[in-house]
């Protein structure tokens, strides 16, 4: 079987393209250089340029308001292709910017010659380069720091012709191949009992020829590299594209001209941004939480199943990153989130639906134990109550300027005796003080006020030979109801003892989800798993380690809609 591991890294600065802001006294009146952000494709015009196109009706007559066209310049090139007027785009930033050049995007086709001129903060000239396209998506490549205002002069066009560009990219993609890939691993997690949330992680080592990107040169990649920046890694087995997922870098090193990478999946995003507007929840719908907490994090790609996003919350979410906040939603809810395979973030009810099967055909290798015995679940939460009266929540001195003061407890219609509340949640306020020496500030307010509980499942009797013995967990989203279900649940997740770790030829298994696995011994039953992790070895054959918690499958197991319908004696061997 022949295999290759592929990553793309879009090597982008992501905040200049939001913070840039165009204008031109060179742009058509028909055309609308405010859509340069994006990427749209103009109809196929007929124009008024030289040799342009046939007339056998394959264009569109040029209308009088032209949809999609975002910088159409009004002067166009001589008989030499030269423009006698300057045409050229301005870039304006509010911050400083660093990238490795510029990636234009041209409409039909691309003038000859262009330069481009960076400047500072203030005005001041950085650099300047004169690059010579030859493709209508074409990579301005010189790499340019902490610029905050870039100039793009068009020189020469195919005679009689205007400059049609519709979009700009501050940056590029750079594709890492078998050619240059020495080593590549993918490891992915998800808890069938949704008590932690675990960070997929990519690793690959890679020539660095040139030592771009080391850190000891200082003209080299790395220093464009940002958090937010994606790479969508890829397996191609037998010709075939598989997804692997996509990734965001977390850290590199370089040695001997070996780079080593280091990237996590969205779900580790998750713990680069704190949750802030946690409140007391009495009902609200999962999904709206959910929404909230992606939208802290600043993300869109996710989905979420119409199970999950129906389930009601009941308890609290203090200040936490957002991973441990959608922790607490996940766990409320029996839900599962998981990365693998695909270029989002899915979340869903966690089920039992066996979704793959691991034959003998591929596999190579199974190990299996005992786990050790678990017959009581306790889930710990918390019931709120408000007070009546009001009291001190918190005091402190604060000198001039805005200041975020964070709660441990909640507590809501606060006041203060000095300065300015600008915004107040549960557990925090925003407070603005004038300008004065350092004043004590009292925050007062009504509290929130706890009471711990827990909810217990256990089995009535226990197994032959064996001791009780308790697991504990704990959510801020339950109540009674919910903690009682969730205490369930584990329960009869942790009665699956066996242990199962199989190595395989890769296929589409999935952290998280159910699979039957072959027994090595051809006269026994399979075993019926949840996949808890996989390591896949993307370089050495597309090979999968899996670690799986399940119980021996017996000839009285059924299976209903794909459901799983288990005997008396479903456990270990």
């Amino acid at each position: 079987m022949r295999t290759e591991f592929i990553v793309d890294y879009n090597l982008y600065d992501l905040t200049a393209l939001q913070d840039a802001k165009e204008e031109s006294k060179d742009n058509a009146s028909f055309a609308d250089l405010s859509r340069i952000k994006d990427n749209v494709t103009a109809p196929v015009y007929g124009t008024l340029e030289h040799n342009f196109f046939l007339l056998d009706g394959s264009r569109e007559e040029f209308p009088e308001d032209p949809e999609g066209l975002v910088f159409f310049s009004k002067g166009q090139s001589d008989e030499t292709g030269v423009f006698r007027e300057e045409q050229s785009i301005v870039v304006k930033f509010t911050d400083k910017h660093t990238s490795v050049g510029l990636t234009l995007t041209f409409q039909e086709t691309y003038p000859v010659e262009l330069e481009i001129f960076w400047y500072d903060l203030e005005g001041r000239l950085i650099s300047k380069r004169k690059f010579y396209p030859d493709a209508l998506v074409y990579f301005c490549k010189h790499q340019v720091e902490d610029y905050g205002k870039i100039k793009i002069v068009f020189l020469k066009a195919i005679p009689w012709h205007n400059v049609k560009l519709q979009y700009i990219k501050y940056g590029t993609s750079i594709i890492w191949d078998s050619n240059t890939i020495k080593a590549g691993k993918v490891v992915n997690d998800t808890d069938p009992i949704s008590d932690k949330i675990a960070t997929d992680t990519l690793t690959f080592d890679f020539v660095d020829k040139y030592n771009e990107f080391n850190p000891g040169n200082p003209e080299g990649m790395h220093k464009t590299f940002q958090r937010r920046q994606d790479m969508l890694a890829y397996e191609i087995v037998e010709g075939e594209k598989i997804p692997v997922g996509m990734f965001f870098l977390d850290s590199s090193s370089t040695s001997e001209h070996v780079c080593k990478m280091k990237a996590v999946d969205l779900k580790g995003m998750l713990d680069n941004t704190d949750f802030l507007d946690g409140r007391i929840y009495n009902g609200e719908k999962a999904g709206a939480v959910i929404a909230e907490i992606m939208d802290a994090a600043g993300i869109k790609n996710y989905t979420v199943d119409a199970e999950t996003a129906d389930t009601p919350l009941y308890g609290t979410l203090a200040v936490q990153t957002c991973k441990k906040a959608l922790r607490e939603v996940l766990f409320a809810c029996g839900s599962i989130v998981s990365t693998s395979m695909q270029t989002g973030l899915s979340i869903r009810k966690s089920s039992k639906a066996i979704r793959s099967k691991i034959r003998r055909g591929r596999k190579f290798e199974t190990t299996l134990e005992t786990d050790r015995y678990v017959s009581d679940i306790s889930v710990k939460y918390k019931t709120w109550t408000l007070e009546d009266t009001v009291s001190e929540i918190t005091k402190g001195i604060y000198g001039e300027g805005i200041h975020r003061i964070q709660f441990s407890d909640p507590a809501i219609n606060l006041t203060v005796n000095a300065g300015q509340i600008l915004k107040q949640m549960p557990y925090y306020i925003i407070l603005k003080m004038p300008m004065q020496g350092g004043t004590e500030v009292v925050i007062s307010g009504q509290k929130y006020v706890s009471v711990e509980m827990a909810a217990i499942s256990g089995v009535e009797k226990l197994k032959s030979g064996e001791l009780r013995n308790t697991k504990t967990f704990s959510g801020t989203l339950l109540n009674f109801e919910s903690a009682k279900k969730a205490a369930d649940r584990i329960l009869e997740y942790y009665q699956l003892q066996q242990i199962i770790k199989a190595k395989y030829i890769a296929g589409d298994e999935k952290a998280g989800n159910w699979a039957e696995i072959d027994n090595p011994e051809k006269s026994h039953g399979n075993f019926v798993a949840a996949i808890e992790s996989i390591t896949t070895d993307l370089t050495g054959g597309f090979i999968s380690t899996a670690k799986c918690r399940g119980y021996y499958e017996l000839l009285a197991d059924y299976y209903i809609v794909g459901e799983i319908y288990t005997g008396e004696e479903s456990g270990i061997l």
